[in-house]
């Protein structure tokens, strides 16, 4: 399973980064707006400092302006940016002109098995159910498996991408589907770190360690 940074702060991002295994960045309007920066200052940022697929929301309404818009976000880097467009019928039509100009697409605010059906069949590259908002609504979070379902029966190449996290439960129910990856805020990764018997058990072991009197062990290269 793939893991991503769901997030726009890029000092944060370059701490969590450094681990070494994350496979890119996702963006939306929302992200780059608690940045405080130009988003374009921001998108250009992160392609400088990262490496692997960085996902940039469309923020245009209207279907010539989308396109265009894409096209210019793409043209930033063409090996790395994934075009993210929310799910409508707009983001449906030029997903599908933009499949033609082999640009790859991830359709966005996902919430049904019914629309992760027509994604795939438009031909998106990436579809991102909610998790948070999914369970916010009262729907199970059991229809992310049933949207899986739906792309592995049908053979598509659409690859699914859960997003939205509040909770280290929703992360674990994400972790034991077959999806291709997740997309989460550097918050929810260093959450991963501060597990109380985690850290009980470090203690414990740094405890038991400094009481051995005879300490003998490999020589520590400087």
């Amino acid at each position: 399973m793939r893991l991503f940074i769901d997030d726009g702060n890029v000092q944060a991002i370059s701490e969590l980064f450094d681990l070494g295994f994350f496979s890119g960045i996702s963006t939306n309007p929302s992200i780059l707006k608690r940045t405080g920066r130009k988003p374009l200052e921001v998108i250009k940022d992160m392609l400088n400092r990262f490496t692997g697929s960085l996902f940039v929301q469309c923020a245009s309404r209207g279907h010539d302006e989308v396109l265009k818009e894409g096209q210019e976000l793409f043209g930033l880097d063409p090996e790395r940016i994934i075009l993210k467009i929310p799910f409508s019928r707009t983001g449906i039509r030029v997903l599908r002109e933009f499949k033609k100009m082999n640009i790859n697409t991830l359709i966005t605010g996902v919430f049904s098995v019914p629309q992760v059906l027509m994604s795939a069949e438009a031909g998106a590259d990436y579809v991102a159910p909610y998790a948070n908002r999914i369970e916010n609504l009262g729907i199970d979070l059991s229809v992310v498996g049933s949207m899986q379902k739906v792309l592995s029966n049908g053979d598509y190449e659409t690859k699914l991408i859960a997003a939205s996290f509040k909770t280290l439960t929703q992360i674990s129910k994400m972790a034991e589907l077959p999806i291709y990856g997740m997309s989460l805020p550097v918050g929810m990764y260093n959450e991963f770190f501060s597990h109380s018997g985690t850290l009980k058990a470090i203690d414990n072991f740094e405890a038991d360690w400094d009481s051995i009197e005879d300490r003998e062990w490999v020589p520590l290269k400087s």
